[in-house]
C-alpha cells in the first residue's frame, strides 16, 4: 500500500492529491518550482494513477511531455525524487540561465502552440485558435498551472489528461 504526503483523513483534499513543497526560482522573480501529487493518466484510455512531479512557473514545463520527470507516486522515495529534480531544474537555470541552450528551464514562448494552431486552422478550415497563443495561457487553462491553482484553493482537480 502506498503512502502519500496528502491524506484525506488528515485534512488533505484526497489521498495523494495536493501540494508537497515549492522552491523559489532563483532567476525569475516571483516564479517557483512546485512539487505536487495528483491523479493523472498516462494516456486518455488508461486507468488513473497517483502521480508526483514538479512544475516550473518560469518556463511552464509540462512534465507529461518531458520524459523522466513524472513518477508513479508509490511513497516517500517518489516524492524525494521529484523534489530533487525540481532543485536540479532551479540549479540548471542558475548555472545556464532561463532560456539558455543548456538550461533545463527553457520557455518556448508559444512556438509549439502557434504551429499547432496553424495546422488545426488549415485542417479544420477555421479562423480561430484551437489552443491559447502562449504557453503560460495554455498552462493556466489546461496544464499544470490549472491543477496547481485548484490544489491551492483546496479543490480536487479533475484527473489530468482524462
Amino acid at each position: 500500500m502506498a503512502s502519500y504526503w496528502n491524506v484525506a483523513a488528515r485534512g488533505g483534499i484526497a489521498d495523494g492529491v495536493g501540494l508537497i513543497t515549492a522552491f523559489a526560482h532563483t532567476e525569475t522573480p516571483g516564479a517557483e518550482v512546485i512539487v505536487y501529487e495528483f491523479e493523472g493518466k498516462w494516456s486518455p484510455s488508461s486507468e488513473p494513477n497517483q502521480l508526483v512531479t514538479y512544475h516550473c512557473t518560469a518556463c511552464h514545463l509540462d512534465t507529461f511531455h518531458d520524459s523522466g520527470y513524472l513518477h508513479k507516486n508509490t511513497g516517500p522515495t517518489s516524492r524525494r525524487w521529484a523534489a530533487r529534480q525540481a532543485r536540479q531544474h532551479i540549479l540548471s537555470a542558475h548555472r545556464d540561465g532561463v532560456g539558455g541552450t543548456n538550461s533545463a528551464c527553457r520557455p518556448n514562448n508559444g512556438e509549439t502552440l502557434r504551429v499547432v494552431n496553424e495546422i488545426a486552422r488549415d485542417m479544420l478550415g477555421t479562423t480561430g485558435n484551437t489552443f491559447p497563443d502562449t504557453d503560460d495561457a495554455y498552462c493556466a487553462t489546461k496544464g499544470p498551472c490549472s491543477v496547481i491553482r485548484e490544489l491551492r484553493a483546496g479543490v480536487r482537480p479533475p484527473v489530468y489528461r482524462a
